[in-house]
Protein backbone atom coordinates (compact mmCIF):
# COMPACT_ATOMS: atom_id res chain seq x y z
CA UNK A 1 0.00 0.00 0.00
CA UNK A 2 2.78 2.43 0.90
CA UNK A 3 4.26 1.29 -2.58
CA UNK A 4 1.00 2.53 -4.39
CA UNK A 5 1.10 5.64 -2.63
CA UNK A 6 4.23 6.84 -4.02
CA UNK A 7 3.01 7.74 -7.13
CA UNK A 8 -0.77 7.87 -5.72
CA UNK A 9 -1.86 11.97 -5.91
CA UNK A 10 -3.86 14.11 -4.18
CA UNK A 11 -7.41 15.50 -5.43
CA UNK A 12 -6.07 19.10 -5.88
CA UNK A 13 -3.97 18.01 -8.58
CA UNK A 14 -7.69 16.64 -10.59
CA UNK A 15 -9.04 20.75 -9.83
CA UNK A 16 -5.16 21.72 -11.55
CA UNK A 17 -5.98 19.64 -14.59
CA UNK A 18 -9.93 20.78 -14.35
CA UNK A 19 -8.42 24.86 -14.54
CA UNK A 20 -5.76 23.83 -17.45
CA UNK A 21 -8.51 22.45 -18.90
CA UNK A 22 -10.56 25.42 -19.22
CA UNK A 23 -13.01 24.93 -15.92
CA UNK A 24 -13.70 28.08 -14.57
CA UNK A 25 -12.25 28.98 -11.07
CA UNK A 26 -15.86 29.85 -10.00
CA UNK A 27 -16.92 26.02 -11.09
CA UNK A 28 -14.05 24.88 -8.89
CA UNK A 29 -16.68 23.98 -6.18
CA UNK A 30 -18.39 21.57 -8.77
CA UNK A 31 -14.97 19.47 -9.81
CA UNK A 32 -14.72 18.85 -5.95
CA UNK A 33 -18.68 18.23 -5.31
CA UNK A 34 -17.96 15.18 -8.26
CA UNK A 35 -15.13 13.62 -6.43
CA UNK A 36 -16.83 13.71 -3.40
CA UNK A 37 -19.91 12.48 -4.45
CA UNK A 38 -18.61 9.72 -6.45
CA UNK A 39 -16.20 9.00 -3.05
CA UNK A 40 -19.33 8.81 -1.16
CA UNK A 41 -21.36 6.73 -3.29
CA UNK A 42 -19.19 3.70 -4.12
CA UNK A 43 -17.93 3.24 -0.36
CA UNK A 44 -20.53 1.36 0.69
CA UNK A 45 -20.81 -1.29 -2.44
CA UNK A 46 -16.98 -1.86 -2.75
CA UNK A 47 -17.11 -2.88 0.87
CA UNK A 48 -19.77 -5.48 -0.20
CA UNK A 49 -17.94 -6.66 -3.08
CA UNK A 50 -14.54 -6.53 -0.55
CA UNK A 51 -16.56 -8.87 0.73
CA UNK A 52 -17.21 -11.41 -1.94
CA UNK A 53 -14.06 -11.38 -3.54
CA UNK A 54 -11.42 -9.98 -1.18
CA UNK A 55 -10.52 -6.67 0.00
CA UNK A 56 -6.79 -7.13 -1.96
CA UNK A 57 -8.73 -7.78 -4.59
CA UNK A 58 -10.69 -4.48 -4.72
CA UNK A 59 -7.90 -2.89 -3.57
CA UNK A 60 -6.49 -3.70 -6.98
CA UNK A 61 -9.44 -2.66 -9.02
CA UNK A 62 -8.99 1.07 -7.00
CA UNK A 63 -5.24 1.15 -7.91
CA UNK A 64 -6.67 0.36 -11.83
CA UNK A 65 -9.24 3.32 -11.34
CA UNK A 66 -6.58 5.48 -10.39
CA UNK A 67 -4.77 4.41 -13.01
CA UNK A 68 -7.52 5.34 -15.67
CA UNK A 69 -7.99 8.49 -13.83
CA UNK A 70 -4.39 9.47 -14.52
CA UNK A 71 -4.91 8.40 -18.42
CA UNK A 72 -7.72 10.42 -18.66
CA UNK A 73 -5.94 13.54 -17.19
CA UNK A 74 -3.33 13.18 -19.88
CA UNK A 75 -5.58 12.69 -22.72
CA UNK A 76 -8.38 14.97 -22.36
CA UNK A 77 -8.95 18.31 -24.10
CA UNK A 78 -11.61 20.11 -22.96
CA UNK A 79 -13.54 20.99 -19.72
CA UNK A 80 -16.32 18.33 -19.94
CA UNK A 81 -13.38 15.92 -19.12
CA UNK A 82 -12.46 17.82 -16.50
CA UNK A 83 -15.90 15.74 -14.52
CA UNK A 84 -15.33 12.53 -15.91
CA UNK A 85 -11.64 13.23 -14.18
CA UNK A 86 -13.21 14.22 -11.59
CA UNK A 87 -16.07 11.18 -11.26
CA UNK A 88 -13.73 8.58 -11.51
CA UNK A 89 -10.68 9.84 -9.11
CA UNK A 90 -13.37 10.62 -6.58
CA UNK A 91 -14.39 6.47 -7.67
CA UNK A 92 -10.83 5.53 -7.00
CA UNK A 93 -10.60 7.59 -3.18
CA UNK A 94 -13.63 5.67 -2.34
CA UNK A 95 -12.53 2.49 -2.66
CA UNK A 96 -9.01 2.87 -1.70
CA UNK A 97 -9.65 4.70 1.13
CA UNK A 98 -12.52 1.90 2.59
CA UNK A 99 -10.17 -1.00 1.73
CA UNK A 100 -6.75 -0.42 2.36
CA UNK A 101 -7.54 0.47 6.40
CA UNK A 102 -9.88 -2.73 5.89
CA UNK A 103 -6.83 -4.74 4.80
CA UNK A 104 -4.43 -4.36 7.66
CA UNK A 105 -5.87 -6.88 10.33
CA UNK A 106 -5.79 -9.61 8.05
CA UNK A 107 -1.94 -9.39 8.65
CA UNK A 108 -1.59 -8.69 11.81
CA UNK A 109 -2.37 -10.20 14.97
CA UNK A 110 -4.93 -8.89 17.37
CA UNK A 111 -2.34 -7.22 20.06
CA UNK A 112 -0.69 -5.43 17.65
CA UNK A 113 -3.10 -4.36 15.72
CA UNK A 114 -2.89 -0.28 17.29
CA UNK A 115 0.87 -0.49 16.33
CA UNK A 116 -0.05 -1.85 12.83
CA UNK A 117 -2.43 0.99 12.13
CA UNK A 118 0.38 3.77 13.30
CA UNK A 119 3.10 2.27 11.27
CA UNK A 120 0.41 2.25 8.45
CA UNK A 121 -0.69 5.74 8.46
CA UNK A 122 3.22 6.48 9.15
CA UNK A 123 3.78 4.91 5.50
CA UNK A 124 1.04 5.78 3.67
CA UNK A 125 1.57 9.62 5.03
CA UNK A 126 5.32 9.49 3.73
CA UNK A 127 4.78 7.94 0.91
CA UNK A 128 1.54 10.71 -0.36
CA UNK A 129 4.22 13.69 0.45
CA UNK A 130 6.58 12.26 -1.42
CA UNK A 131 3.95 11.61 -4.25
CA UNK A 132 2.78 14.13 -4.04
CA UNK A 133 6.19 16.42 -3.98
CA UNK A 134 7.14 14.94 -7.11
CA UNK A 135 4.10 14.75 -9.14
CA UNK A 136 3.44 18.22 -8.13
CA UNK A 137 7.42 18.85 -9.15
CA UNK A 138 7.19 17.01 -12.47
CA UNK A 139 3.86 18.66 -13.24
CA UNK A 140 5.44 22.36 -13.28
CA UNK A 141 8.85 20.80 -14.99
CA UNK A 142 7.42 19.23 -17.57
CA UNK A 143 3.34 19.13 -17.59
CA UNK A 144 0.74 16.96 -16.93
CA UNK A 145 2.72 13.89 -19.87
CA UNK A 146 5.65 13.83 -17.41
CA UNK A 147 3.52 13.78 -14.04
CA UNK A 148 0.99 11.24 -15.80
CA UNK A 149 3.76 9.41 -16.52
CA UNK A 150 4.87 8.74 -13.14
CA UNK A 151 1.39 7.97 -11.58
CA UNK A 152 0.83 5.31 -14.60
CA UNK A 153 4.43 3.49 -13.71
CA UNK A 154 4.15 3.56 -10.31
CA UNK A 155 0.23 2.18 -10.45
CA UNK A 156 1.43 -0.60 -12.88
CA UNK A 157 4.45 -2.04 -10.47
CA UNK A 158 1.74 -1.58 -7.50
CA UNK A 159 -1.18 -3.04 -9.45
CA UNK A 160 1.43 -6.42 -10.40
CA UNK A 161 2.70 -5.96 -6.87
CA UNK A 162 -0.10 -6.28 -5.07
CA UNK A 163 -1.14 -9.06 -7.06
CA UNK A 164 1.95 -10.90 -7.01
CA UNK A 165 1.80 -10.15 -2.83
CA UNK A 166 -1.95 -12.20 -3.25
CA UNK A 167 -0.63 -15.52 -5.00
CA UNK A 168 2.53 -15.06 -2.79
CA UNK A 169 -0.07 -15.01 1.00
CA UNK A 170 -2.90 -17.73 -1.10
CA UNK A 171 -3.09 -20.52 1.47
CA UNK A 172 -1.54 -23.89 -0.35
CA UNK A 173 -3.90 -26.53 -0.46
CA UNK A 174 -2.69 -29.45 0.92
Amino acid sequence: MGGFSIGAFNLSFVLVRASDLGVADNMALLIYAVINGAHAQIGYPAGILADRIGKETVLSISYGVLLASTVLMLLSTNSVHAYLIAAVYGVYIGIAETMQGAAVPKYIASNLRGTAYGLYNIVIGVSFLAANLVFGFLLDLSGIPAAATYSIATSVIAIAALIGFQVLTRPRAT
